[in-house]
């Protein structure tokens, strides 16, 4: 049987003490869980249903990948973000991915932005939607997802400057703005003459 490997850290925040615990979860279905505890009792925990087991080494590294990435993102939400009153049992600060309903409102607010070329979306299981982007252009910004979810997971990790909340990629014809939400990836192809900083604004106001 093939088991993806889990990762165990501790997570500090004023006098509170945090263990993070990110296992892959086979029954009663496949998942990927971050399971966050104070003093041993359960505070709060992050769950991305997976697709099916895996099958072989691919399948399996491609887990650990998501898993790495999980626990890292909850790892550093709780170091920026997580106060002490917020922490404690049935008081915990809500640590989730965006659901469908937002990146609809985030589809809907892009569609109607002048000099928006198109974007690619990539889910927390690794689903990617493109929209008005080329095969070609799409597979290009799919490739760069994975280097930059990991840039920006390990930033949050050892900088204590805080994390990466975007930044900005430039080709002779066009700009992308890249930006995660959780477990989340966007990137959104523009003209250049498009303020960067105000769609930025802009979506995340319908997050």
């Amino acid at each position: 049987m093939i088991i993806p490997s889990g990762l165990s850290s501790e997570a500090k925040l004023k006098n509170a003490k945090f263990c993070v615990q990110t296992e892959f979860a086979q029954r009663p279905k496949p998942r990927v869980t971050t399971t966050i505890s104070r003093d041993g009792v359960v505070v709060e925990k992050v769950e991305n249903v997976w697709e099916g087991l895996p099958q072989n080494e691919e399948e399996k590294e491609k887990i650990e990948r998501f898993l790495r990435r999980q626990h890292q993102e909850v790892l550093a939400k709780i170091t920026r973000g997580m106060d002490e009153s917020a922490a404690l049992p049935g008081e915990a600060d809500q640590i989730a991915s965006p659901d469908r309903t937002v990146i609809g409102r985030i589809d809907q607010e892009l569609s109607g932005i002048d000099g928006v070329l198109g974007w690619v979306h990539v889910s927390g299981d690794e689903r990617v939607t493109s929209h008005h982007l080329s095969p070609p252009e799409t597979r290009g910004i799919s490739d760069l997802v994975d280097p930059l979810k990991d840039i920006s997971s390990l930033l949050a990790s050892v900088s204590g400057l805080g994390s990466l909340v975007g930044g900005i990629l430039e080709s002779p014809r066009s700009s992308e703005l890249c930006m995660p939400f959780g477990a989340h990836f966007l990137v959104v192809k523009v003209d250049f003459g498009v303020d960067l900083k105000d769609l930025a604004k802009r979506i995340r106001s319908v997050v």
